[in-house]
């Protein structure tokens, strides 16, 4: 049987100060980011049912991971935070862009949590092939994470990772632009069941009733119609503010010789 998840958006990093600190490589948590990971340690429920904690390489996800899991982490010795790139944020902008695995290891060793690198690659940081910022690659990596966490044998897994990518993730595009670039707020988590459908094998993801209660929503999910509608006005949207390279811009890009981009 399919774990449930607990999807989870990272807590404040440096660059959610501001449109100027977008520039900074793989920002760390700010000092109110440590909050909400206290907080939100204090008030999550299912810390006794939880087996696996998976997070994005992005060093605000591993620490939000650690700070906010650490219940897990005491009580299972032997476990290790997984680090899974296709989590990584959409955007090709600095602050989305991770560190490499020497760096980031050396970054990491201060949260004293034994994490699993296995799965990070050289060539994770490129935002280049499986991690370009446009609508095919992404939605290809949230489809894989669905998969990978549907063939989990664990019961309950939590997965921290970013605003954006939480709505690939889901599926779900209401609300999506409350906060920039997402509708998510820091260490926001939301509790879904999965599905697997028989006809093409593709995984669902169903938010339980009591996470859409515990964030307001009395009212049931949007049907396949306005969800699709919400989808095209998001991305639309996404691609002017530059988090997407929208077909034109693939289309340049292409265009581009060796000659240009060494003159």
């Amino acid at each position: 049987m399919a774990p449930r998840l607990h999807l989870v958006r990272h807590a404040e990093g440096v660059h959610n100060l501001g449109m100027a600190y977008w520039s900074l490589v793989d920002p760390p948590l700010t000092d109110q980011g440590r909050e909400q990971c206290s907080k939100l340690r204090a008030n999550f429920l299912s810390h006794h049912r939880v087996e696996l904690v998976v997070a994005s390489p992005m060093l605000r996800a591993l620490a939000t991971a650690v700070e906010s899991f650490q219940p897990l982490f005491d009580r299972l010795p032997d476990a290790s935070l997984v680090a899974l790139p296709d989590l990584q944020e959409i955007s090709s902008f600095p602050c989305d862009i991770g560190s490499e695995l020497p760096a980031l290891k050396a970054k990491t060793e201060e949260l004293g949590t034994h994490i699993d690198w296995s799965h990070v690659e050289e060539g994770w940081t490129s935002k280049d092939g499986r991690y370009k910022p446009t609508r095919e690659a992404i939605q290809e990596r949230a489809r894989a994470v669905r998969r990978w966490l549907y063939e989990r044998p664990e019961t309950e897994v939590v997965v921290v990772t970013h605003g954006a990518f939480l709505h690939f993730l889901t599926e779900d595009w209401e609300d999506s632009c409350v906060y920039e670039g997402t509708g998510w707020a820091n260490t926001e988590y939301r509790t879904y069941d999965m599905t697997a459908a028989l006809e093409d094998d593709e995984i669902t993801l169903v938010e339980c009733g009591t996470s859409r209660v515990r964030r307001g929503k009395s009212y049931g999910v949007s049907s396949p119609d306005e969800q699709g509608r919400l989808y095209g006005i998001t991305l639309q949207g996404w691609e002017e503010q530059g988090y997407l390279l929208n077909g034109m811009q693939e289309q340049e890009i292409s265009n581009i010789t060796p000659m240009e981009v060494a003159g």
